[in-house]
């Protein structure tokens, strides 16, 4: 067990060193000129600064993000003190062995905060300034960004493993009662998915709304999409067909995901009569249909939504459609906020299946 646990800490970081190299040769800030590495981050500090000093919004982000991660350390530096002095000595450790568990899962968490939000904010403000041209720099496509955004991603995320298998393996070595330590892991870690994905959740909202590809040019709040759709069903006729069943698919698949509420509320929460727990079971498998009828539908129309409304006249509209980049982030963000919306879902029903199977 040791050995394989050795050979996996090895290959992580491993992998880790490997995905950071490849974010060194591919950076987002290009030189015009091959540089040495220690000069190549010199550079992209002085265009990190260039743009905080600027706009202060992001300098405020950027050091908030700082602290995040130094919240993060001090997290995974409170959890090896724990593991190092509590778990060998206390009979009973269970405060400990929650507190050392918790703070490695927050400081893992909050390691990956920064990777998240910075990259993107600060590619956004960059693309919007206008080139100097006396700059020895330039910026990289857009396609080139989120492959750096992604190998970041990955970075942290292996690193991140690394820190989880090589502290769990330790805790558990080193603790009095190993089996309750893992207990408590699973319990700190269960109760963690829902609370990152609400968070991630949230964090889209913004970034949604900054990266909208419809854009009101007059146009009531809330009432830009149904614009779009009437212009689109007046200007390209044929599309009419393909709008109408989008349309009624997600009504579909609105309509089950309120049903699988109603049902538990109305046997379970509020019966007239008696109460009936075997409910649950189908409003699960309604709620599971109604989130892939919505996912795909919304999946499979969105690019081709955007391309009919590109071949629109807008000029008497009053909207206008956003540029191919911008609609690329939209997606990109969208993508987040559906992943974290589904965690949501599922944990939610799952929570009360498990609830009705284990006290109902």
């Amino acid at each position: 067990m040791l050995v394989i646990i050795w050979i996996l800490l090895v290959l992580l970081l491993g992998l880790t060193g490997w995905l950071v190299y490849r974010s060194l040769q591919h950076p987002v800030i290009q030189p015009a000129k091959p540089l040495p590495l220690r000069e190549q981050l010199t550079l992209q500090h002085q265009v990190r600064q260039s743009i905080t000093n600027k706009v202060p919004r992001l300098k405020g982000l950027y050091y908030g993000l700082l602290v995040c991660g130094c919240l993060g350390v001090i997290s995974l530096l409170v959890s090896c003190y724990l593991i190092m002095t509590k778990l060998p000595l206390l009979i009973f450790p269970i405060r400990s062995v929650v507190a050392s568990m918790a703070t490695l899962v927050i400081g893992v968490i909050l390691l990956l905060v920064p990777v998240l939000v910075w990259p993107s904010q600060a590619y956004d403000e960059l693309i919007g300034r206008k080139t100097d041209p006396n700059q020895n720099w330039q910026l990289a496509d857009t396609p080139t960004f989120e492959r750096y955004r992604r190998t970041q991603i990955w970075s942290v995320l292996a690193l991140d493993c690394f820190l989880l298998v090589g502290m769990i393996s330790w805790a558990y070595r080193v603790s009095t009662v190993p089996a309750v330590t893992i207990e408590y892991l699973i319990m700190v870690v269960v109760i963690a998915i829902p609370v990152v994905a609400l968070v991630a959740l949230l964090a889209q909202l913004p970034y949604l709304y900054q990266n909208r590809f419809l854009i009101s040019n007059g146009a009531r709040f809330g009432t830009v999409h149904y614009q779009a759709n009437r212009a689109l069903l007046n200007q390209q006729p044929d599309v009419k067909t393909h709008l109408i069943i989008v349309q009624i698919c997600r009504i579909i698949g609105y309509a089950l995901g309120l049903y699988a509420l109603w049902l538990p509320y109305s046997n379970i929460l509020a019966p007239s009569f008696a109460v009936d727990t075997s409910v649950v079971y189908p409003a699960a498998a309604f709620a599971l249909v109604a989130l892939l009828i919505v996912l795909i539908t919304g999946g499979a129309w969105l690019p081709r939504f955007y391309d009919y409304l590109q071949l629109l006249d807008t000029k008497a509209l009053k909207f206008k459609v956003a540029g191919s980049d911008q609609f690329r982030r939209y997606r990109f963000h969208l993508y987040y906020f559906k992943i974290a919306f589904s965690i949501l879902w599922l944990v939610f029903w799952g929570l009360i299946i498990g609830y009705i199977y284990y006290f109902g």
